[in-house]
């Protein structure tokens, strides 16, 4: 999914590219089927990325409880 982040909203000091941070996405059973990444073009979000790890693609978000949020330190 692609955003466009509209003034007046200055960009960030941050490189292009994923963020450091991943949302890891667990079905009900507690398995990992995806990840979410955010991306940066500009100093500014960019795209939402769902990448699935099942046979079938997803139709849909994953619910929020289903994420939990890691973070790369470098």
């Amino acid at each position: 999914m692609d955003f466009k982040v509209l003034d007046p909203f200055l960009p960030a000091e941050i490189p292009n590219g994923v963020i450091p941070a991943t949302g890891v996405v667990k079905d009900s059973s507690g398995e990992l089927v995806g990840e979410l990444l955010l991306w940066v073009s500009d100093g500014r979000l960019s795209a939402l990325e769902y990448s699935w790890y099942t046979d079938e693609a997803p139709t849909a978000l994953p619910d929020p409880h289903d994420v939990t949020v890691a973070v790369q330190h470098s």
